[in-house]
């Protein structure tokens, strides 16, 4: 059994009569153990008569689960030692007259069920903090943990192990999940240590405060030497005090001297201790991001571009400029630019010690010894820093938390596609830019140098906003210069690359990425962010249900990988599971697939298998025709056509809304019923038999979701037949979803919370309102 150390405790208990106690009673309690056990339940506001803590119930689950896995340093041997300093704790309580025999049972069952999850968390290396884990180190390896002199001889000689052996014994490697999980649980230990600093201390202090404003009675003061809030002692001061005495219990919780040493001269084997991790604000925001665009069941996302191996990506990693100048830096401080030496500070290439003075920190060694796993947490941690960095800068400077972040999410979802920075700006901006517009970036833009917009009308193709002229160019100019200043900045660390107008994620860029969105996720592989590899063997009914929810490009760029790993034969399966698409909310975003493939390119077989489908029956004949056959049109059911029509109908709908929002007067209301819409369906009615009521029968019938908005603006045709077919399609539609509304009214996605502030955008044009 250990003995308490000798350095003074700010707590004042009655631990040697409760020791004697229970040595009267023939239980030898291990002092260290019921010290901990007492102080932390005396902390946590558990009544102390006289001068012992009462247990409950609920004190005793945060004790066990949570403060001790905290604060204190066992080895799995010494564990009993607490259960049994609790067990303890309760009997005297009982004995005392303060806990009848019923809650005593109770209690003491509870802690019994509480013991195997306490084992679970003291052992697991995901609950540490630096100080549990150095104190449970040395004590494994027979060091005196209440000797201070033993204590530091032996961090130093920890210190000058090689890092292999170092990493090893830290017990931190991550066998499965994502590459970054080794160097995301040393961030998290980082965090975890200091937050749990910061919460002792401020138990400390509202203990001492609350026992100022009113005295325990017929007892001393838990704190006695607590500061008093004399008016001339500056506040700070007193919070110092208070963190001076959390350092003092963190050593006879864990081991003499531990706290000064790592926050001074071992600090860097205390990485995080005191200061955020980057990584940790990475994940924790594009988890957020990631949860406000989907909510919490998502699709998958598209798979991008990855390395081919770990080796792979720690190579492309040493080889970018950005890392080698902060490894530089940390060789040579000196010489570093401002820019750079305050990046080595911020990502831990660089630390200093007691009197400023810079000298290579944790990062440093990282990135000289460390392996692919190690370097990705390393790369997360830069990616971090850089874009703090850059929120601050003036010329980069983040208008709200987490900006520069959206467009490398962006990036991610798009599948290595090349992105405009012109678009992107423009989306950035609000301006109203179609999503089913597609074109690649733009070429006249020069491939290096500052960032300059194309010409007004090469801006409006690329944007697919028509009519843009030069003031348009201009007030879009500083908003696509400063995105590419941040792509440029982040291209040093390689992930991002910009030439001229064109944005992409890097292989780096995209597995950094998904590490974080992984770990943001809880680290467990489960298919939501696929590589190409997982997607490759997808069955076709998963690949459509997923790629429905994509950008168009990525879908295309991914739909046409699948067809290629599988050659003609893919082409039935695809082709079946997007016929097996029938009405509801998604079918048009699944039947949208299809313009997203080159059907002339599919066997003719499988085209003429699908000629009496419901759904791909007017598709597949289009497709047939436009090749030079002739398919057997008898064959296809008018339910297919009129699902064709639909389609073609809706997008022209679509556009002319679009124009309209684009080109008309300032609040200029649209159209009931556009003369476009008006004159795509007469075309098509005269062919239809039984003219325009049968048409918007059959068009309700083949997707009353999709036809529902174009019924509601036939309403207004000048036909009255027609004007009261739609009218009766626009009430089912309306009728079927306010009775599925009633059926299930907590199915509705919720909104979300996080809001992105207004842009500040030009009253004077139509297309950024």
């Amino acid at each position: 059994m250990s003995t308490p150390t000798t350095t003074p405790t700010p707590l004042r208990l009655d631990l040697a009569s409760f020791l004697a106690w229970a040595e009267r009673r023939g239980t030898a309690l291990d002092a260290r153990a019921a010290e901990a056990v007492l102080g932390l339940l005396a902390l946590s506001g558990a009544r102390r008569r006289p001068g012992v803590p009462e247990p409950t119930e609920e004190l005793v689950e945060e004790l066990l689960h949570t403060l001790l896995p905290l604060y204190v340093s066992a080895t799995e041997a010494e564990l009993p030692s607490f259960l049994a300093a609790v067990v303890a704790l309760a009997d005297r309580t009982h004995e005392a007259g303060r806990l009848n025999a019923k809650r005593h049972a109770r209690l003491v069952a509870r802690v019994q069920e509480l013991a195997e999850g306490f084992t679970q968390m003291m052992t697991s290396p995901q609950r540490v903090t630096w100080a549990r884990l150095y104190g449970n180190l040395l004590r494994a390896e027979g060091v005196e943990a209440a000797d201070a002199r033993a204590v530091a001889a032996w961090l130093e000689a920890f210190a000058a192990r090689p890092y292999a052996q170092r990493q090893t014994a830290l017990g931190l490697a991550v066998a499965d999940g994502p590459l970054a999980a080794a160097g995301w649980l040393r961030a998290l230990t980082g965090e975890r240590s200091r937050q749990a600093r910061s919460l002792l201390a401020g138990r400390l202090q509202a203990v001492a405060l609350g026992e100022q404003v009113r005295p325990p009675s017929g007892q001393a003061p838990l704190i006695p030497e607590a500061p008093q809030g004399e008016p001339d002692v500056p506040q700070e001061q007193e919070d110092a005090w208070y963190d001076a005495q959390a350092g003092v219990l963190s050593d006879r919780w864990t081991a003499a001297g531990l706290d000064a040493l790592l926050r001074g001269p071992y600090a860097h084997l205390a990485p995080g201790a005191g200061s955020h991790a980057p990584l940790v604000g990475i994940v924790g925001e594009l988890a957020a991001q990631h949860l406000e665009m989907f909510g919490p069941n998502p699709s998958p996302l598209p798979p991008p571009p990855l390395p081919a191996s770990p080796e792979e990506q720690a190579a492309q990693l040493r080889a970018a400029p950005l890392p080698q100048a902060l490894a530089q830096a940390a060789a040579n401080p000196d010489t570093a630019d401002e820019q750079v030496r305050e990046l080595a500070l911020a990502s831990g290439f660089l630390t200093v010690d007691a009197d400023g003075a810079p000298f290579p920190g944790p990062a440093a060694e990282v990135w000289q010894h460390g392996g692919p796993a190690e370097l990705a947490g390393l790369a997360l941690d830069l990616l971090g820093a850089l874009l703090a960095q850059l929120a601050e800068d003036e010329e980069t400077a983040e208008e709200f938390p987490g900006e520069h972040l959206g467009p490398l999410y962006f990036l991610y979802q798009q599948a290595g596609v090349a992105q405009s920075v012109a678009r992107q700006a423009a989306q950035e901006e609000l301006w109203i830019v179609p999503l089913g517009h597609q074109s690649a970036p733009d070429a006249s833009v020069p491939a290096t140098g500052p960032y300059e917009l194309p010409a007004p009308e090469a801006l409006s193709a690329v944007t697919g906003i028509p009519a843009l002229n030069e003031a348009d160019r201009e007030d879009l100019q500083p908003a696509a210069a400063r995105l590419a200043r941040v792509m440029d900045r982040l291209a040093g660390l390689g992930i991002a690359e910009r030439t001229g107008d064109a944005l992409t994620l890097t292989p780096l860029g995209s597995a950094l990425l998904r590490d974080a969105l992984l770990l943001g996720a809880g680290g467990a592989d489960d298919g939501a962010f696929p590589t190409q590899a997982q997607v490759r063997t997808w069955a076709a009914d998963l690949l459509v249900a997923a790629a429905q929810h994509w950008p168009p490009t990525a879908a295309r760029q991914v739909l046409g990988d699948w067809l290629t790993e599988r050659g003609a034969d893919g082409w039935p399966a695809l082709l079946a599971a997007l016929a097996a698409t029938r009405p509801g909310p998604d079918a048009a975003d699944r039947r949208a697939l299809l313009g997203l493939l080159d059907l002339t390119a599919a066997p003719a077989h499988a085209l003429h298998a699908q000629l009496a489908d419901p759904v791909l029956g007017g598709h597949a004949e289009r497709a047939l025709r436009e090749r030079g056959l002739t398919p057997d049109a008898s064959a296809v059911p008018s339910a297919a056509r009129a699902v064709l029509l639909l389609d073609e109908l809706e997008a022209v709908r679509q556009a002319a809304s679009l124009t309209h929002r684009l080109t008309a007067a300032f609040e200029q209301h649209e159209p009931e019923l556009p003369v476009q819409v008006q004159a795509a369906f007469d075309k098509a009615a005269a062919d239809w038999p039984g003219g325009g009521p049968a048409l918007l029968t059959a068009l309700a019938d083949a997707d009353p979701y999709q036809s529902a908005f174009l019924a509601q603006q036939l309403t207004h045709h000048p036909d009255p037949a027609n004007a009261e077919a739609a009218r009766q399609a626009w009430r089912a539609y309306r009728s079927d979803r306010n009775a599925a509304l009633t059926s299930h009214p907590r199915k509705a996605k919720p909104n979300s919370q996080r809001k992105r502030p207004a842009a500040k955008r030009s009253a004077k044009k139509r297309k950024r309102r």
